[in-house]
């Protein structure tokens, strides 16, 4: 075996030394990635890249976005939970992953406990009920007499099997008693409802609006808690009896459990004054969401009590991802 000399020796310390060090500036300089649960191109991904460029123009630091969509979300949020909490990999993802929380039974990860909330970054308000143009049904209780008159012969489309668009037209089903046919979509179903090819939809207020005014569908109500000021005239859900059976609507940023609490509210802070600036604003304001306000304590204790709500009422709705 060859012996070692003490210069030797410290030559190797030395280098050691000098690797970690190298090794640290490295992973500093590094880009912060944006794990994004949806594909590129969309009002998300688009909100998620003018974030990165907004925490850019505040802190100077890299960050890029990466593309992970697919399985609801739930293969964007098992990468940063897997990945260290060092503050370099966050999650750029929608109030889905509180459902998922709840429809999925053996995910790979503890929503609650594997990630940490550090803001919500935009929301709407809510989801509005949608016909086509052409169809025969003005109000909201016109569709339901139908549907309970011809159970299982009206359909509703979805953006996917246990997406928000799916649970809030399976919670409007089981609060007036009526049974639709559900069509789930790959792609938007949008085209289909324009086309009469399905009956209704729950979308995205902040995205139907412009097909509301564009007099391509016809919207009968609002799962959210007021009118909208953009459709004054379309009720909401609860003025017409149907309480309670609204599904959240934002996009927020969620860290891995485990960030040191200093690094942790250094990236609040500097999320806080990147959804400040005029450019992030009118990014979210054109997706069709409003910035909120709000601290990350806030954050936090909005999803869990969203998760514990939909623990209680999606059961009945008998619905599972696994």
């Amino acid at each position: 075996m060859t012996r070692l000399t003490r210069k030797s020796l410290t030559r190797l310390l030395a280098a050691a030394i000098f690797a970690t060090a190298a090794g640290a500036v490295a992973a500093a300089d590094a880009p912060v990635r944006f794990v994004v649960s949806f594909p590129a191109g969309g009002s998300t991904d688009t909100v998620a890249r003018q974030l990165a460029t907004s925490l850019h123009e505040v802190t100077g630091k890299q960050y890029i976005v990466d593309n992970r969509p697919g399985a609801s979300g739930t293969i964007a949020t098992a990468e940063v939970v897997r990945s260290r909490p060092d503050g370099q990999t966050l999650l750029f993802t929608t109030a889905g992953i509180e459902t998922n929380a709840v429809l999925y039974k053996k995910l790979p990860f503890d929503t609650l406990k594997d990630l940490t909330p550090v803001a919500k970054l935009s929301e709407a308000d809510g989801f509005l009920l949608l016909v086509p143009a052409s169809s025969p049904f003005k109000t909201v209780d016109d569709l339901i007499a139908a549907a309970r008159a011809r159970p299982g012969t009206l359909s509703y489309g979805s953006a996917g099997i246990g997406n928000t668009t799916h649970l809030a037209a399976a919670m409007f089903e089981r609060a007036t008693g009526t049974r639709f046919i559900h069509v789930p979509y790959k792609s938007s179903p949008i085209p289909d409802l324009i086309g009469a090819q399905i009956d209704m939809l729950f979308w995205g207020s902040s995205f139907a609006v412009q097909q509301v005014h564009g007099g391509q569908v016809r919207a009968l109500a609002l799962a959210g808690p007021k009118r909208l000021a953009e459709l004054p005239d379309v009720p909401t859900l609860a003025e017409k009896g149907i309480q309670g059976k609204s599904v959240p609507a934002w996009a927020g940023l969620f860290a891995p459990a485990g960030m040191a609490p200093e690094a942790l509210r250094q990236l609040g802070d500097d999320v806080a004054k990147a959804m400040a600036t005029p450019a992030f604003i009118d990014a979210v304001k054109s997706s069709g969401g409003s910035v909120p306000k709000g601290t990350p304590a806030q954050f936090d204790a909005e999803v869990k009590s969203d998760v514990a709500r939909f623990q209680r009422e999606l059961p009945a709705l008998g619905i599972s991802m696994d």
